[in-house]
């Protein structure tokens, strides 16, 4: 017998009630904040910035690679162990958790760092690149699945699209907000872990496609040009708080 711990009906009334206490904390916070900041300010690339990929994207290609007994096939069979039964959909909502969150700010009027035509711009690049990558990587690399489903299973294209949108709300709130990178890289981990959880993926899937996911999104502000509102700036004072 399956055992689901969340159905869409118990998920749904729990995403908007996070919601609520999200936009309220955000109120708060923002509150607080200059009455003008600058906007549509490219993000400067710094090789630094590569380590945290870096260190993903290596570490899940060794996992995958060269450590199949040890790390690999070892949490596969403690999941399938422990947590032989578990079965969530979760994971299938949790991937975009972020890109409502990062719109709806705004709607509400808590500003994000770009505009909506420069910010649309860099989440359809950075949604392209890392899409376009995964599923080259997929068809490449031809890994079964641990539910020996399909032959799909490297890189994880879940935990690529959740870090990817995470990098999106924390980019473009982190200054404002400081904890949304913690909340966003939280909610993106989680489906991570959810992936494998689900039998959907090895260790090693769900490292690369986190580090996919990150490095394609920083990949599409480091590039973007800007070609509306360059270094604008918006007056918060005029806002309704």
């Amino acid at each position: 017998m399956s055992f689901i711990p969340f159905s869409v009906s118990k998920v749904l009334p729990l995403s908007r009630l996070a919601f609520l206490l999200f936009f309220l904390a955000s109120f708060s916070t923002f509150s607080q904040q200059q009455d003008s900041v600058a906007v549509n300010r490219p993000l400067e690339f710094k090789p630094n910035k590569l380590y945290v990929p870096g260190i993903l994207l290596g570490t899940g290609t060794l996992t995958s690679l060269f450590f199949k007994e040890q790390i690999k096939y070892k949490i596969a069979e403690q999941r399938n162990k422990h947590f032989g039964n578990f079965q969530t959909s979760l994971d299938d909502y949790l991937e975009y958790a972020s890109l409502p969150i990062a719109y709806g700010l705004d709607v509400f009027g808590v500003k994000s760092k770009n505009d909506f035509l420069n910010k649309t711009a860099i989440l359809i690049k950075g949604e392209i690149l890392f899409y376009a990558s995964t599923n080259l990587l997929k068809i490449a690399s031809h890994e079964l699945r641990p539910d020996g489903s399909d032959h799909r299973s490297f890189p994880s294209g879940h935990t690529a699209q959740a870090f990817a949108t995470a990098t999106f709300l924390a980019e473009e709130y982190k200054e404002r907000l400081p904890w949304i990178p913690y909340a966003a890289y939280t909610m993106a981990g989680t489906t991570g872990l959810l992936r494998i959880a689900n039998n959907k993926h090895y260790i090693g899937d769900v490292l690369f496609g986190a580090g996919l996911g990150l490095l394609s999104m920083k990949t599409a502000y480091w590039t973007h040009r800007y070609k509306w509102g360059k270094n604008k700036k918006r007056d918060l004072s005029t806002l309704p708080y």
